[in-house]
């Protein structure tokens, strides 16, 4: 089984129709011009988010080539507490496909009436608090049959659930906050981790009864990170052909990491997202040099 990293970055869309005859700017409810990316999600009306993550790694011209499909049904429903918005995600379904081989249905985690975690934030969309990651890591590794628990114990640790939580509050959102909202718009935003994205609107389009911004947004990756994972991925490859996993070096790498979300700035409510990662790397092994394909795919689908 492939170790999947749940918190490999960004957000992702679903492309949706094309607009027509739009007005040239978003407007609020009461039709007035949005001028920036507004944090005003919906209190107290439940929807559904379905991610959908997949990833894949091979050798081409060798057998290995390894596939992961996960596929996460969240119930979110955003609450206001004093000056602080909670943000709670319940886990209603959790599919785990590795190698076209079904090891969760999904419906196991309704048997557990679902766990849940609940993410704090501030008026600007600034993560405050992440509450509950224990028990839903708890409660997910306890779906999986002994096999597969270590593997979810791995990829939905509290910790990093707490990291995918403040990661995807800060791409939905924090990215945003205060930014124009003028197709042809562009800024930078930079992560606590130093990570750089790239951003620019560029379209409007339609989205449920109202109109929404497509965000085009672009990373400069951590190609050492890419590296040590890839490598990490071959190592039992390279021990099968009777060479060292430690003598495994970077030739060389072409890497492109992009995603698109669908956003509604006057309440920051998402609409879809997609993000793709594709990575070609050249490795020097004891064995020769190896050429090596690493996808990504994620998508966000959002159910109101």
């Amino acid at each position: 089984m492939i170790p999947i990293k749940l918190c490999m970055s960004a957000s992702a869309i679903c492309v949706l129709a094309a607009c027509s005859g739009a007005d040239p700017e978003p407007k609020t409810a009461n039709g007035h011009r949005a001028e920036v990316f507004t944090y005003a999600p919906t209190l107290n009306k439940p929807h559904r988010e379905t991610v959908r993550l997949y990833q894949e790694v091979a050798i081409p011209g060798t057998p290995l080539r390894d596939t992961e499909t996960w596929t996460l049904d969240w119930e979110a429903v955003t609450s206001s507490e004093a000056n602080q918005y909670k943000r709670t995600l319940k886990l209603v379904g959790l599919k785990v496909v590795v190698n076209d081989v079904e090891e969760l249905r999904g419906d196991e985690v309704k048997a557990n009436n679902g766990a849940a975690i609940d993410v704090f934030t501030d008026g600007k969309a600034k993560v405050l608090d992440v509450r509950g990651a224990d028990q839903l890591s708890a409660a997910v590794v306890a779906l999986g049959d002994p096999a597969l628990q270590p593997a979810l114990r791995q990829s939905l640790s509290p910790a990093r659930l707490k990291a995918l939580a403040v990661m995807r509050t800060t791409e939905q959102h924090a990215d945003f906050v205060g930014r124009p909202t003028q197709v042809g718009s562009t800024w930078a935003a930079v992560d606590a981790n130093g990570t750089t994205r790239n951003i620019r609107i560029v379209s409007e389009e339609p989205c449920g009864a109202t109109r929404c911004l497509k965000v085009i947004r672009t990373y400069e990756v951590d190609k050492k990170e890419v590296f040590e994972e890839a490598a990490r991925r071959v190592a039992a490859y390279v021990q099968q052909q009777g060479g060292n996993p430690d003598e495994i070096d970077l030739v060389d790498m072409n890497i492109a990491l992009e995603d698109s979300l669908l956003i509604d700035p006057a309440t920051m409510n998402g609409y879809g997202a997609l993000l793709v990662q594709d990575a070609t790397l050249r490795l020097a092994s004891p064995s020769g040099e190896l050429p090596v394909s690493f996808k990504t795919q994620r998508e966000v689908v959002y159910t109101y």
